[in-house]
């Protein structure tokens, strides 16, 4: 199975679809629903392991590895709630920060979990 077809880079697209719908909604109750969608995609994609890891030799370094990662995507689940909690309150302007910081804790995470691919 190509590293696109596996369950974690099914809910990680699902995940970007929804960052995508709420990142510039307007709408309180649109964005809080597209909010808890983002939360639930990443909570399925939580219990995968990322190809990188799993091609990772069993020991303390995989162990470690996974570890963080579990640890970046709570952190990711965190934001998101407040994303939804944002949205909630009607304060677009807080969601525009959060959104900032999600971009930059998705470039982090890929540049930490994810192999570059090849041409």
């Amino acid at each position: 199975m190509a590293d696109g077809d596996s369950p974690l880079a099914k809910q990680m697209e699902a995940l970007d679809d929804a960052f995508k719908g709420f990142r510039r909604e307007k709408d309180a109750a649109k964005g809080a629903e597209q909010a808890r969608a983002a939360q639930l995609a990443l909570v399925r994609g939580f219990v995968e392991t990322p190809p990188m890891l799993a091609k990772m030799p069993d020991g303390p370094e995989k162990a470690k590895a996974a570890a963080q990662y579990r640890a970046m995507m709570a952190a990711v689940l965190v934001k998101l709630c407040e994303v939804e909690q944002k949205f909630l309150a009607g304060d677009i302007a807080g969601v525009e920060t959060l959104v900032a910081a999600l971009k930059e804790s998705r470039k982090e995470g890929h540049d930490k979990f994810m192999e570059e691919e090849e041409e």
